[in-house]
């Protein structure tokens, strides 16, 4: 296993600055969930960490070893790309031997069977060893790019969007393979997404970057509860948190800016007239009365999803309130109604960042590791 630390890390292209100072630490073992919208910067960071690109700026250390000028074939990493990348005159076997192969030509070959029944046995794939891949499924065909890598034996496993190409069933399949794998071998594993369930239910580590920046890097859960910005906040979570701009008043809850209503703010201290930007989980809401919610109005849209019903609320903002709640919770669109949540539910932001008073012990509503909902 190896830890990696990556110090200042800046990539240009030009005018274009992809990577923008990214400093980061993964421990020795992690699985480290790198997460983002597309353009922010993800899978160049895990080009510079395989050597596939240069550094414009900037050091990674991999197991203590500066790695920043090393080529890739003297990094101890290997890389599963989101396309598969497989050799399609090669059959499983051969695509799986053939890494070690080039790597260890003087290995003997009882020795590179071995690793790879090895691996393949991991991955369920014994009973394909021998087909090549235009024979196999799409979850196939990335348990034996996966298989490639593993058995090299890396001090660091790359994930390129490996589940991208899948269908559902398929992403949930592998994905549970995923985290099996990395129980059994206990690898330093970085895997790029752009899909928040992955992130939530694989990392140890979640890196959350925007614009060739780490916004905020924890475990998955303290993001999720504790989001350092707002836009961690809208970013996890389906739907996401809902953001409301308003105004501290005297008696310590905050008014929406352009609607009605008093919101509960949790023990911080604000000075009245302080601008906020208040936000609040749409799970961790009720319905209630409309002269006895925290704010009131009309809803817009039911939208039944079975285990739970979102209701989207319009309370006199540029966009509608959403509220997640039980399936028993029965309206229709045009009634009345009025929300309501415990202070301690209330997320506090000013200028960009959350208020540290409001990271309170056991603030946060339940949430559920596997959706993070």
């Amino acid at each position: 296993m190896a830890g990696v630390e990556i110090d200042g890390l800046v990539k240009r292209f030009g005018a274009v600055t992809a990577l923008d100072g990214v400093t980061l630490s993964l421990p020795d073992g992690a699985y480290a969930v790198i997460v983002g919208r597309s353009g922010c910067g993800k899978s160049t960071l895990l080009r510079l960490l395989a050597g596939l690109e240069d550094a414009t700026a900037g050091t990674i250390h991999i197991g203590g070893t500066d790695v920043t000028g090393l080529p890739p074939k003297r990094r101890d990493v290997a890389m599963v790309f989101q396309s598969y990348a497989l050799y399609p005159h090669m059959t499983v076997f051969e695509n799986m031997a053939f890494g070690l192969r080039l790597r260890d030509g003087r290995r003997d070959k009882a020795t590179i069977t071995a690793r790879v029944r090895e691996a393949a046995c991991m991955l369920h794939l014994e009973d394909l060893l021998d087909r090549r891949p235009a024979a196999l499924s799409g979850g196939q065909r990335q348990r034996v790019a996966i298989g490639r890598a593993v058995v090299r034996d890396p001090a660091v496993l790359l994930l390129d969007e490996p589940l991208s190409n899948l269908d559902a069933g398929l992403r949930l399949s592998v994905r549970r393979e995923l985290a099996a794998l990395h129980r059994r071998l206990g690898t330093t594993m970085v895997h790029v997404t752009h899909d928040q369930t992955e992130a939530m239910t694989l990392a140890d580590v979640m890196v959350l970057m925007e614009a060739g920046r780490v916004v905020q890097a924890g475990p998955p859960l303290d993001l999720y509860t504790r989001p350092a910005t707002p836009f961690v906040a809208r970013f996890l979570g389906t739907p996401p948190m809902n953001l409301l701009p308003a105004v501290v008043a005297e008696d310590g809850t905050a008014v929406p800016l352009g609607g009605g209503g008093r919101i509960p703010l949790p023990a911080v201290t604000l000075a009245p007239g302080s601008a906020v930007e208040v936000g609040v989980r749409p799970e961790a809401m009720t319905a209630c009365p409309p002269e006895a919610g925290h704010l009131a109005g009309t809803v817009q849209l039911v939208e039944h999803l079975g285990e739970s019903v979102l209701w989207h609320v319009d309370v006199g903002l540029a966009e509608p309130v959403v509220a997640r709640l039980g399936p028993d919770a029965t309206i229709r669109a045009g009634d009345r109604t009025g929300l309501a949540w415990a202070a301690d539910a209330t997320h506090v932001f000013q200028d960009g960042s959350r208020l540290a008073d409001a990271d309170l012990p056991g603030r946060s509503a339940q949430v559920c590791p596997s959706c993070g909902h």
